[in-house]
């Protein structure tokens, strides 16, 4: 496999509503927003050197013809999870709760130790929130 030097990973995900999904992810989760732009709609978010951008659904580019990008329809069948490791799950997890986030249950504690929980962000993804063992 050939070497390349990578300075950040992150992901895309395809939403409804750039704007308030931007406002989710800042207000609620304390991503920085890092860059905005209108036609067609899509922002770049960061938190802990990792990189989150949020595409409009339904657009396709020159880049990746044949692709057009949608959000989950149905929140019972993702593709991917979005895993914030925090030192604190339980506390996190009742913080965000007082602020109104959406959670499918409360922290859970699995046989290999830690926590973790899943929150839902306006599109239905799960972002998951691991404390490790």
């Amino acid at each position: 496999m050939a070497a390349f030097a990578t300075t950040r990973a992150g992901a895309i995900l395809a939403v409804a509503d750039v704007e308030a999904s931007a406002a989710w992810y800042r207000d609620r989760l304390g991503f920085e927003l890092e860059a905005s732009y209108d036609d067609p709609p899509y922002a770049t978010l960061a938190l802990a050197g990792a990189r989150l951008s949020l595409a409009e659904q339904g657009h396709e580019a020159e880049d990746r013809p044949g692709v057009a990008m949608a959000a989950p329809e149905d929140r019972s069948r993702l593709q991917v999870a979005l895993v914030l490791e925090v030192g604190d799950c339980r506390g996190t997890y009742e913080g965000l709760r007082a602020a109104g986030v959406e959670f499918l249950a409360e922290p859970f504690s699995p046989p290999w130790g830690g926590a973790r929980c899943f929150a839902i962000d306006p599109d239905g993804y799960l972002v998951e929130l691991e404390e490790p063992a």
